[in-house]
């Protein structure tokens, strides 16, 4: 007997999120070469959990058999105290793609819009279907960044969210401090804006703001009324595979999204491993940012030495510009190396490429040759 269940009609029209793969693959041909695929597909950090962060999830696995905090109070307290704002103020959920499913149903009703820059990350499109709201993607500039006079021309009375991804993945470009000033200034007061700052810690450039210091660390501040910022452990912290990430956002909100939140969600090895990330010595954190704008210039070099055409990043990854993406991609997996393909995306030329280890990028650099990439000249 065949059972027909009743599916929301929001859900019929998502397809599952797909990954880049996995650390360690199975090979599925007999020809391909032997060994772990080197990993470049999931733009996690290129270095594992900080020592103290390992020495966290040691000491905490023995209270394994209990169920931890059931409002995380105790990492919300330390990120607060980090960035000097109240407890209140702060959300952790099992990353930041859990952050803005939380943000969708509590925002959110079937024909409310969410805009955002496109391509950008997938999550903004996905969540915003769930809910039965329309995701409106706006194409990016010449640079890879947020248009953000196109996201305000999108807006309607419709509009409930306004992402911005700062810098945006899969591109890598980014919003100065006056440009996203700027746009929280002129953004309707309807509108909620999420400022994704999942790359936050690679990024060098002196004009890219500190969203959370200064635009959402004020309880009195003209954006931190209503402006939610966005954090994550995932990446240069090491702790992609340990699922924790933050918002700073208004009180209501918080406690809005706390009630529709799945109950321990994040775990105990989690929050000790987040916990103890936030505290390590700063110069662990500059280290690892050192390292991935060296390796990333690296690739950059060697993808223009071979005739590649890609977008200036500040985050860590490139997006390069090979032709059909699909047939590179797959093509580079045969030679031992995962990238991401971008045609999901909306750029089926394009591959993203996570800036890995030294001999992981020297794989990589090895492979490419042996692809059938388009050569073009110049950089996109």
């Amino acid at each position: 007997m065949t059972t027909t269940f009743h599916i929301r009609p929001a859900l019929a029209q998502l397809s599952r999120y797909r990954t880049g793969g996995v650390a360690v693959l199975r090979r599925t041909t007999p020809e391909s070469a032997p060994g772990p695929l080197v990993q470049l597909a999931q733009n996690e950090g290129s270095y594992g959990p900080l020592p103290s962060a390992q020495q966290a999830v040691r000491a905490a696995i023995a209270a394994g058999n209990r169920y931890p905090e059931g409002d995380y109070s105790t990492l919300r307290r330390a990120i607060a105290a980090h960035h000097g704002i109240p407890e209140e103020r702060v959300f952790v959920a099992g990353g930041t793609t859990a952050i803005m499913h939380y943000l969708s149903l509590c925002l959110l009703e079937p024909g409310d819009e969410a805009v955002f820059g496109r391509p950008s990350f997938l999550a903004y499109h996905l969540e915003t279907l769930k809910m039965g709201a329309t995701p409106v993607g706006v194409p990016l500039t010449a640079e890879g960044s947020f248009d953000t006079d196109a996201i305000l021309r999108a807006i309607t009375p419709r509009t409930k969210i306004a992402y911005l991804a700062n810098p945006n993945n899969p591109s890598g470009g980014l919003l100065t401090r006056a440009e996203v000033s700027d746009f929280l200034d002129r953004l309707p007061a309807h509108v909620v804006p999420v400022l994704d700052e999942a790359y936050f810690e690679y990024v060098d450039d002196p004009d890219y703001p500190d969203g959370i210091h200064e635009f959402a660390a004020s309880a009195t501040g003209r954006h931190a009324h209503r402006l939610v910022v966005l954090r994550t452990f995932s990446k240069i912290y090491g702790l992609a595979g340990l699922r924790v990430g933050y918002a700073v956002m208004p009180p209501d909100l918080v406690q809005a999204a706390m009630s529709a939140q799945v109950p321990f969600e994040v775990n105990t090895l989690g929050l000790a491993a987040a916990e103890a990330s936030l505290a390590a010595p700063a110069h662990e954190i500059a280290h690892r940012r050192h390292e991935t704008i060296t390796h990333r210039k690296l690739l950059a070099d060697a993808l223009t030495g071979l005739g590649i055409p890609y977008l200036p990043s500040a985050g860590n990854f490139l997006q390069a510009r090979v032709g059909n993406a699909d047939t590179v991609a797959a093509e580079l997996e045969h030679h031992g190396v995962l990238v991401r393909s971008l045609t999901t995306w909306g750029a089926p030329d394009s591959v993203r490429i996570t800036i890995g280890t030294r001999p992981e990028l020297d794989h990589l650099i090895a492979a490419l040759p042996r692809t059938s990439f388009t050569r073009t000249t110049g950089r996109r």
